[in-house]
């Protein structure tokens, strides 16, 4: 799903003058002539059945992000949670003014979270390699929930003086919380802690 735009003479000195004065007639006539320029009915469809039913798991996702932060918020093996929706949270107050679902008065502060385990990087990966219900991952935004550690993944070439200035710790564990039943991520989470 997407479109292309393009004015006439864009500036482009990596593009022939003919592409660079009408960049979209290129793109029809030469590269998504071969490519194909839409895509199949099939994949269009479930965009849209995506787009239908957005604003529903996005309710869900926050409302199950919410229960799960509360519980690790709780919990004595975790050093601290963030999450916009719980009132601990430093940008708490902000977020209740801007956060929230387009139609509707209702909070939705979105289905990511991070957690600091106490006892550094050995903890949060022993933590992780117990893990059975919730996926080990580095994509996030999944339907399903997926967790990853950031120091030892997607900030790992920083080294530690960049993810210190990043407020990145070693014993961070960001959780993107998918729309199984809260009660089965947080039993999942309390076996891996325990």
């Amino acid at each position: 799903g997407g479109a292309l735009i393009s004015r006439k003479n864009i500036t482009a000195h990596y593009l022939e003058k003919t592409q660079r004065e009408d960049f979209a007639s290129y793109v029809k006539l030469w590269p998504n002539r071969d490519n194909g320029p839409c895509l199949a009915p099939l994949q269009a469809s479930l965009i849209l059945n995506d787009l239908r039913t957005l604003r529903m798991r996005m309710a869900s996702l926050s409302h199950h992000t919410l229960t799960v932060a509360q519980f690790l918020e709780k919990h004595k093996k975790v050093e601290s949670v963030y999450y916009p929706g719980l009132a601990s949270h430093q940008g708490h107050e902000l977020a209740q003014e801007l956060f929230g679902l387009v139609d509707s008065s209702v909070k939705a502060y979105g289905h990511l979270l991070s957690f600091t385990i106490k006892g550094g990087k050995r903890a949060a990966m022993a933590v992780l390699d117990r893990l059975e219900l919730i996926w080990r991952a580095t994509d996030l935004g999944r339907i399903k929930s997926v967790a990853t550690i950031p120091s030892i993944s997607t900030h790992q070439q920083q080294g530690d003086e960049g993810r210190a200035l990043s407020s990145i710790e070693d014993g961070l564990i960001r959780l993107s919380v998918g729309n199984e039943h809260p009660t089965d991520i947080i039993a999942d989470l309390s076996q891996a802690l325990g």
